[in-house]
């Protein structure tokens, strides 16, 4: 007989080929998100002050953030004139279904990835000048972040930074 525990690893690793088995298929069935561990709170977090002077640093940013509205929620966007410099944006989307509503209304060419260990959707162009990462870091929250001109392409720019960017922000209270 199977105990508590065991019941709920087999549910877990059930869950988890499922997802992984309905990644590759690229068809248009709902979604479903890998259980997420160590979840963070990004519902109140301060988007302009997330990253640290040293991550905007590595990425090639030397300016302010300015704070805004995107679609899907609060927003940061660290832009340059002229227009010589990675520009970084940083968006929290808190609603129902988190990745899984994402992930339903993304590119085609979007891919399901885990970054930092997280579950995450990446997006990019094909010559690596633009590339956005939308990390599940908790059931219902997404941190999303754009780069534009990273080095030496904008998708190994944010993979370098962006998993510390994640953990700058608290632990989630359960």
């Amino acid at each position: 007989m199977m105990g508590r525990g065991g019941r709920f690893a087999a549910l877990a690793t059930v869950v988890l080929v499922t997802t992984v088995a309905a990644c590759g298929r690229g068809d248009a069935a709902p979604q479903t998100v890998p259980l997420i561990g160590n979840a963070r709170d990004a519902r109140s977090a301060d988007l302009c002050a997330l990253p640290t002077g040293g991550q905007l640093a590595t990425l090639g940013i030397r300016t302010p953030g300015a704070a805004t509205t995107a679609a899907e929620g609060r927003r940061c966007e660290w832009r340059t004139t002229p227009e010589t410099e990675p520009e970084l944006g940083i968006t929290v989307f808190v609603g129902t279904g988190g990745l899984a509503t994402l992930a339903a209304n993304s590119e085609p060419t979007t891919s399901r990835v885990r970054l930092a260990g997280y579950p995450a959707l990446e997006t990019f162009t094909g010559t690596g000048e633009f590339c956005q990462y939308d990390v599940a870091v908790a059931p219902d929250q997404v941190l999303m972040a754009s780069l534009v001109g990273g080095s030496p392409d904008s998708c190994t720019a944010l993979q370098a930074v962006l998993p510390d960017v994640v953990r700058n922000l608290p632990a989630l209270d359960s």
